[in-house]
């Protein structure tokens, strides 16, 4: 019986990003929540190592807040879904808008790959068109190796 209840578990189809996305901004209900105290559990292991990197060797790196909300901070955050593309059963983009008050909201754009754990955020593109990724990279590449 227990096989079977392990065999169906594991056969279970991943989450969908739009529920991924959701259950990720639901986090910040928790006021100690930050999705950099452990970036492996919601980045790709590219971006959550560029994380990693960035923040190394206690020096100040390119990443001067919280990359899900573009912000520093914020009075509450809630985050409504614009539209999910789906150009491959493993490639997602997710189109975001946060709120972080009354007067501050943004459109965030998240790239998201399905992979062995479900889906992970694989880069995000803050309302200026940056891609964070691209913009670690350039900085790492700069900086001593660990």
């Amino acid at each position: 019986m227990m096989l079977v209840a392990l065999l169906l578990a594991g056969s279970q189809p991943p989450e969908d990003p739009a529920a991924f996305v959701r259950r990720t901004y639901a986090a910040y209900a928790d006021p100690n929540y930050s999705p950099l105290a452990q970036p492996e559990k919601l980045f790709s292991p590219t971006l959550a190592k560029a994380i990693r990197k960035d923040g190394g060797n206690g020096e100040v790196g390119y990443l001067d807040g919280d990359p899900l909300c573009d912000c520093q901070d914020f009075e509450q955050l809630s985050a409504r879904i614009e539209s999910v593309r789906r150009p491959g059963s493993r490639f997602a983009t997710v189109s975001v808008h946060v709120t972080l008050g009354p007067k501050d909201s943004r459109n965030i754009r998240l790239s998201m790959v399905l992979n062995r754990v479900g889906w992970q955020i694989s880069d995000i593109v803050d309302p200026r068109g940056h891609s964070l990724l691209k913009e670690l990279q350039r900085a790492n590449a700069g900086r001593k190796p660990d």
